[in-house]
This record gives structure tokens, sequence and C-alpha cells, in this order.
């Protein structure tokens, strides 16, 4: 018989506990005197007793479980945990060989992180304050608003940021376009020729870079331009992220960045028009991956009160601070405005996340997450229907 898992919205005082899972004593005693300084630790090795514990113990937040073990390994001990008690945040340890396996499983939402042994201590540190601020989050009576948006910008400071970009973002893609035309016109026998195609291949590519800026500064001016009213249309936030989530999976992948996704709904209405709430939250995946590091890692988790529903979205990038986050919410601006920048782009994001928000009645804050990198949250929103109905 399954034991039944206690309600994880019951309250204690006393600090959140970080379950360890492994069969192995020596590793575990290990692992333990790594993280007991700073964190309160239990430990379990299996996973049946893991399950035990947890049913038991309801200041249990995060587990973190090895990958190889026996009667029941870590993929299978964090699945059963999701279904039994979703709030506890589920990290795993892998050996080299299980990478495949854990990639599919955060992929799959059983596991929200992994990581290859021997991990680096500051880094599962920087995890496990993570995942306990995540659980905060997710255990909170009600979500929170966001911040205030900010004072409105300087007029020539705008317009200085947008003359830069464009001739930065324009002039590159149409100089291609004109180089290789150029080429072509003059033919010197490339017709036909592998050289002509590639050519033809630049163009076009060249071309679509300059339709997709300026289809993102008309979008950037028509929200812009909204002045933020009553909004009817509904959308469901869950399936709109799980669509993103799937989108960006293959570009993840190459960059060696996993992405987890936790709901706790399998939908969820929000007060916001379709488009725009799937460009924000595209923005703002793409922000997440555009700035992480090599092997990090997206954590997305949504949460619903009976009147809005939170999108929060953490990476574990290098982070940035509160100046550098601010100048990133101003049109065309970017966290390294400089001509020799590492990462390309408008400078828009962050902007048309906000002009999303202000244009369907939502709030917006960003800020340096708890373990590293930065928090981005979306607040929406309940339809007055579901909220008589979660009051009910």
């Amino acid at each position: 018989m399954r034991t039944p898992i206690r309600s994880r919205m019951m309250t204690s005082s006393q600090p959140k506990k970080v379950l360890l899972v492994d069969d192995e004593p020596n590793l575990i005693a290990a692992l333990r005197r790594r993280l007991s300084l700073e964190f309160s630790i239990v430990t379990a090795n299996s996973g049946p007793q893991a399950l035990e514990m947890i049913a038991g113990d309801p200041d249990i937040a995060v587990i973190v479980a090895d990958m190889q073990m026996p009667e029941m390994n870590g993929v299978e001990l964090l699945k059963t945990v999701r279904s039994r008690a979703p709030q506890i945040r589920r990290l795993m340890l892998t050996g080299n060989s299980d990478q495949e396996t854990a990639v599919a499983a955060v992929n799959e939402g059983g596991v929200m992180r992994f990581f290859r042994k021997p991990c680096d201590n500051d880094e599962l540190k920087a995890a496990l304050r993570q995942a306990l601020d995540e659980y905060a989050f997710q255990n909170a009576d009600s979500v929170s608003e966001a911040s205030p948006p900010p004072a409105p910008d300087n007029a020539d400071e705008a317009r200085d940021a947008f003359l830069s970009v464009m001739n930065h973002e324009l002039r590159t893609p149409l100089n291609h376009i004109v180089g290789f035309a150029r080429l072509l016109e003059q033919d010197n026998g490339l017709s036909g020729t592998e050289n002509a195609v590639e050519f033809v291949k630049h163009i076009r590519g060249s071309g679509e870079k300059v339709l997709n800026v300026l289809d993102r500064i008309l979008e950037f001016t028509r929200l812009s331009s909204h002045a933020g009213g009553e909004v009817d249309d509904t959308a469901d936030i869950v399936g709109i992220v799980n669509s993103e989530v799937d989108n960006i999976r293959k570009t993840a992948r190459l960059r060696g960045v996993t992405v987890s996704v936790d709901s706790l709904r399998l939908k969820a209405d929000v007060v916001a028009k379709q488009d725009e709430a799937s460009m924000a939250i595209r923005e703002l995946l793409s922000n997440a991956l555009k700035f992480n590091v090599e092997g990090g890692h997206v954590s997305i988790l949504i949460k619903c009160d009976p009147e809005r529903v939170a999108v929060r979205i953490t990476d574990t990038g290098q982070g940035a601070s509160p100046e550098v986050l601010e100048r990133m919410g101003k049109p065309f601006q970017q966290a390294d405005n400089s001509s020799s920048r590492e990462h390309e782009g408008l400078g828009l994001g962050l902007a048309l996340v906000k002009s999303v928000a202000k244009a369907n009645g939502a709030a917006f804050s960003i800020a340096g997450g708890v373990g590293g990198g930065v928090t981005a949250t979306l607040v929406f929103k309940r339809p007055k229907a579901e909220k008589a109905q979660a009051v009910a």
C-alpha cells in the first residue's frame, strides 16, 4: 500500500530540509559534510526510504538523488516524488554515461536539473539556494504583484540608442545583401555553381534578418502606443509556455542547456491576447538561453492563486546588476552597448515584454536570481469566471 504524502501546504517554523539519497554511505556522508553548514540536511540510502521520509516530514523542500541506485533508480524516484509531492524540488546526480537519460528526464518533467559527478561544490550550493527559493515561491499563499514600472525613458537617450542599434543591426545584413548580389550580377562564371547557391543563401538569410528586425520594431511601436485598458481575450498560459519551450528545445540542446517546466495545473487561463502572451514568453526564453552558460539550466515555474497566475523564468547565467537590468528594460539598450559586444540583438526583448504586460493588464519584474543568473516574472490576471470557481 502506498504511503500517503502529507499536504505540502502545511506551515512550519522549522527550516526547510534538503534530502540527499544515495545507496553509497561514504558518498552521502561526504556530500552531507559539504552542505550541512548552510543547509538543513537529512539523508536516505534508497528510494523507498526517501519516499517514507517525505511522507512523514512536511519540511522536506528539496530532494537530491543519485541516478544509479538498486531497487529504485534516481529517475524513477524523482518521477514518483513529482506525482505524490509535486512542489518538492527535484535534483539528480549522474555519471558521464547517464547524460542522455538525465536530459530526457528533465525534458519529461520528472527531474528539474541534473549534475555530473563529481559536481562543483559552489555550483551545487547555488542550485540548492535556487531550489529552496522556488519552493518558497510555489508554496506562498498568493502570487505577489511585480515591481512598479520605472520612470519614463529620456527621449534623447532613447533616440540615440535607436539610431545606434539601427546602424548596426540593419547595416550589416544589408551590406551582405548588396555585396553578394553584386557578385552574382557580375556573374564571372558563378551561375549554377555551389558558390552561387551559397551567395543566394546569404542573401536570403540577411533579408530575413532585416524583416525580423523591422517586424519587431513595428510590434514594439504598436504595443507601446496601447493605452492599456480592459482585455477581453483569454489564453492558456500553461499551453503557451509548453509550446514555446518545445520550440527552443533544439537550440537549448545545441548550447548544452537543459530546460524544465513545473506547473501544478495542466491548464491555466489568463487575461491576455494569445499572440502577445506567446511573444512575451518567447522573448524571456530567448534571453534565458542567450545569456546562459554551457551546461546551464532554465527553470520555468507557473503558480496560480484565485486572482493571478505567475510565470517565473530563471536562468543560470552570469547574472546582471540592478543597474544593467534596468538599462536592458529600456528600448534598444543592452547589457553591453559597445560595438564589440558578445551578444547580437536589438535590445528590444525586455522592452517588448514590458509593453505586452502593460497592454494586457499584467505585471513584469526582473531581478538577479538567488542562485545566480536572472529571474524574470510575469503576473497575469485570471478571468472573472475562473476567479469565482477558485473562491467557491
